[in-house]
């Protein structure tokens, strides 16, 4: 059973700071509020902040400009670490080149929406020049493919993750992945790298992309409109988004800080 964060719940001393994207701190607009910015911005001046999301490298790096972040992010579903300052590529795993060429031409041949990412680089089903290569993420509706994945898939599905989530209005979303990668792999990457204690890592979120995640690190929060999983998982509570559950866990941290 979780603990629902107050204003009487002692703050922890925390060494770093990681944020889901959607359904924690976007709108349904896909905006940060700017109450979520100004906080945000106020942690990172005092330990690593970072953005942990399944959105791919391009758009995680927009958002990390808006709240003027320097430590590494992580985007891709922990596909990518990458540093902001100069977008340097620090982490990187891709899907085998032969089982990307099958997703892609999977959708493609149903016309299915989709987005992907390559070392960085954008690709959509719009796009006209695709490759096979160093593909760290391929993400669709989740109704559109889910019917077609199967142990008599085109796809060998043996050698790929498949990542379930959702978007800042709800949307249902499967993403392909390189096998065994996820966000919990990631944080560990991102603790090696910064010579930082997950113990000490206080993570909020909302999806069953977060389960890794928020089940590795010491200071764990489910949004109060996450998936029920995530409550048997997490450590601590708060209030759904247009609650504002974020800016309650984010005071809580801030406090601690002070």
């Amino acid at each position: 059973m979780n603990i629902k964060i107050d204003k009487h719940l002692k703050s922890p001393k925390i060494s770093a700071a990681l944020f889901d994207l959607d359904g924690t701190i976007l709108n349904q607009k896909e905006e940060i509020p700017e109450e979520i910015v100004l906080r945000i911005k106020h942690i990172s001046k005092i330990v690593p902040t970072s953005l942990v999301s399944g959105r791919i490298f391009s758009s995680v790096y927009e958002y990390s400009k808006i709240l003027s972040l320097t430590s590494p992010q992580i985007s891709d579903n922990g596909a990518l670490i990458f540093d902001p300052k100069n977008k340097e590529i620090i982490f990187n795993k891709s899907i085998d080149r032969t089982i990307a060429e099958q997703v892609f031409n999977l959708l493609d041949s149903n016309g299915f929406y989709y987005f992907a990412s390559s070392m960085g680089e954008q690709m959509t089903n719009e796009s006209k020049n695709k490759t096979n290569n160093n593909v760290n993420i391929i993400t669709c509706l989740y109704d559109d493919i889910i019917g077609y994945i199967s142990s008599n898939s085109k796809i060998d599905i043996s050698k790929i993750s498949l990542v379930p989530s959702s978007g800042s209005s709800d949307e249902k979303y499967l993403s392909f992945m390189p096998k065994d990668i996820h966000k919990g792999i990631a944080i560990d990457e991102y603790c090696s790298f910064l010579n930082i204690d997950k113990s000490k890592i206080f993570a909020i979120g909302d999806g069953l992309n977060d389960i890794e995640m928020l089940s590795s690190v010491g200071y764990s929060v489910a949004m109060g409109n996450s998936v029920p999983e995530l409550f048997q998982i997490c450590k601590f509570s708060t209030k759904s988004f247009i609650e504002n559950g974020t800016i309650e866990a984010l005071d809580w941290i801030i406090e601690g800080l002070n």
